[in-house]
């Protein structure tokens, strides 16, 4: 039974400054750069079409933004066909085991689906080992490798 203190609903620009929080503690985990202003400039673009949706936690006193997902749906240039990407996925980690990132996958997948996408797609890195099993639960599989080497 899922957690009722934990409410999924689309964001909204009052939720920016909370996602920024979180978009800096995903891009930390990964030794990145965060860009603010672009990542600011993009989100309000982003807000004008939605897919931005957040896991709010309704026992705090702020009702505290503990996750997100943001997809986007669009048109394959090689198919011509609708498809989904699910762009960033992120919960605390000190709320992961509660299946607030399954709640955010399936509001993602029913937003696509919505907007006639015929599949989604998603970035994951090996090493989150459950994040992987989590979109494997979902369905998704290993389309293709990506490598990279430094210089």
């Amino acid at each position: 039974m899922a957690d009722t203190s934990i409410v999924i609903r689309a964001s909204t620009l009052e939720d920016l400054d909370e996602l920024e929080r979180l978009m800096k503690s995903l891009t930390g985990m990964f030794h990145q750069m965060f860009f603010k202003d672009q990542w600011r400039m993009d989100m309000k673009y982003k807000y004008d079409v939605g897919g931005i949706f957040v896991a709010e936690d309704t026992t705090t006193s702020e009702n505290k933004i503990v996750g997100m997902v943001l997809v986007d749906v669009g048109r394959d240039l090689r198919s011509g066909k609708m498809v989904g990407k699910i762009i960033n996925f992120i919960v605390e980690p000190e709320q992961r085991g509660k299946g607030i990132g399954s709640r955010l996958l399936e509001k993602a997948l029913d937003f696509s689906a919505e907007r006639k996408a015929i599949s989604v797609k998603i970035n994951a890195r090996r090493e989150l080992g459950n994040i992987v099993q989590l979109f494997k639960k979902f369905g998704f599989e290993e389309v293709y490798m990506v490598m990279e080497r430094e210089i």
